[in-house]
């Protein structure tokens, strides 16, 4: 038995659950930058349910690359929403597979942004278990000059 999913109240509107990537990629294409209010929205409705699947989280890299002025809770939201995705819904809980980090590096690395840089940072606090490579392909990036100068700017 089947059963279709309800219509909520969320996310900038009237959205079928099944609509939540492609609002979140329509975000990104707009390449506006979120304001608190439409973060708070964002927030409310992935954590709504279960999380988010892993196609929304790729949206959620491209919505962060889009982002071009800094908003603290844009970067709260995605650390927080992207280290429960990778690191609290995916099993074993609490391990950071080998493809995971693979993945987390990849969209990371597409374009430079303190919230991605503070998204592999936080997986490696929460996580009990990482890969080695990862912990110092982040401590590499830790030392590179656009994560100085950003990590310098918000002083």
């Amino acid at each position: 038995m089947t059963t279709a999913n309800p219509a909520k109240a969320s996310l900038f509107g009237l959205h079928a659950l099944d609509e939540r990537l492609a609002v979140i990629a329509g975000l990104a294409r707009a390449g506006k930058n979120l304001t608190p209010s439409e973060v708070r929205q964002l927030r409310r409705a992935l954590f709504e349910d279960e999380g988010v699947s892993h196609e929304e989280a790729g949206a959620l890299f491209e919505l962060d690359r889009a982002q071009n002025a800094s908003c603290l809770e844009w970067t709260e939201f995605f650390v927080e929403c992207l280290t429960d995705h990778f690191v609290w819904q995916a099993r074993p809980t609490g391990v950071l597979t080998h493809e995971q980090a693979e993945f987390l590096l990849t969209e990371a690395d597409r374009k430079f942004s303190l919230a991605g840089f503070a998204l592999l940072a936080n997986v490696l606090a929460d996580a009990d278990r990482a890969p080695q490579w990862f912990l110092d392909a982040v401590r590499s990036r830790a030392r590179a000059p656009a994560v100085q100068a950003a990590l310098a700017a918000t002083a």
